[in-house]
């Protein structure tokens, strides 16, 4: 299906479940408009949207290993290796991999990309953060500009770390209709203004253009490496929910938000993604956290489909002796 038709279907799958055809102005109309606004954001929140299986990986991996084996020299293969084995929960692995190409190739973008994500993964945040520049003093447009993004997100879990002494708390700003900076989107309008660290000025503000690059960011990290990922999701709500109530997406902010608690494995932030749920919904009557609920638990279902989906054909293509990634892209990519 294409990816236009999916928007609306899934924008309705989240806003019609039993529970949201009760609901007054937090209603479909008013999550289809969001979805109209911030096209594919519905997708990237529930998962619909082209991602390859466990299987797929594991294809992968033996594949590039076999073929490495015959011909260390077939640069590209380590990246698809390292991503495989980075997929299938081995980072260090990965890790070594990518170190391994380096020093075949040194200084290629890919590889120092591919680095800074695997060492966040392994918690190294430092590390993550050295490799990422170097990607970015290569190219620091690529993706569309994603990787400045994800230094911005490194280094914004890195200064909420950070000890804080009796004089020096974070103070939260004061929330409004106009005003909802907060999180990710207050670390990302602090850089943005030149600061190093968060500022909690209440004159700090994300223009329209800035808001839709930064979500264009965090998109393409959702996309490419954990769409359920907490951290994404929590950050993909704080830019959602900027700017003006008609112009912003907190509906779809709001499901983030759940998102990102019923990931959390940690109960104090289960609760702060809860508690930032029940604010993304305090300008909007009839909001209920149930309601929300309900309509992450209909549109994580319609993902699960789609992706059930794509995880038969990558088995019977494997099964088939086919090559699963071309196959995918045929299927999947191509008329996208």
């Amino acid at each position: 299906m294409k990816n236009d038709a999916r928007t609306l279907l899934l924008a309705a799958a989240l806003a019609l479940s039993p529970t949201a055809a009760t609901a007054c102005l937090w209603d479909s109309d008013t999550l289809a408009a969001e979805s109209a606004r911030f096209p594919g954001i519905s997708q990237l929140i529930t998962g619909a949207f082209p991602r390859h299986s466990q299987e797929f990986y594991e294809w992968r991996r033996k594949t590039c290993e076999q073929q490495l084996a015959k011909n260390p020299a077939l640069i590209a293969l380590y990246d698809d290796l390292s991503v495989a084995q980075h997929k299938l929960g081995d980072h260090k692995a990965a890790i070594a991999t990518m170190l391994a190409k380096e020093k075949l190739k040194p200084g290629v973008y890919e590889t120092y990309s591919n680095l800074g994500t695997f060492y966040i993964y392994t918690g190294e945040l430092e590390e993550a953060i050295k490799w990422i520049s170097k990607a970015l003093a290569i190219n620091p447009n690529a993706h569309f500009g994603r990787e400045k993004y994800q230094k911005w997100l490194v280094e914004w879990q890195i200064d909420l770390k950070k000890p804080r002494g009796e004089n020096d708390s974070q103070p939260q700003p004061r929330l409004s209709p106009h005003n909802t900076l907060m999180g990710f989107a207050r670390f990302v309008a602090s850089k943005e203004s030149g600061m190093d660290t968060m500022s909690y000025d209440s004159d700090l503000a994300l223009s329209p253009e800035q808001a839709l690059a930064a979500i264009r960011g965090v998109s393409g990290m959702m996309r490419f490496a954990d769409f359920d990922n907490p951290l994404l999701q929590e950050a993909m709500g704080d830019l959602l929910l900027v700017g003006e109530l008609k112009r912003n997406a907190a509906q779809l902010a709001s499901i983030c938000y759940m998102q990102a608690a019923q990931q959390s494995t940690d109960d104090e932030k289960k609760a702060a993604m809860q508690a930032k749920c029940k604010m993304a919904g305090r300008f909007t009557p009839d909001f209920s956290m149930d309601l929300v609920k309900s309509q992450l638990l209909y549109g994580l279902k319609e993902g699960n489909s789609y992706f059930q989906t794509i995880r038969e054909d990558e088995m019977n293509w494997i099964a088939a002796g086919l090559d699963a990634s071309a196959e995918f892209q045929k299927k999947y990519l191509a008329a996208r």
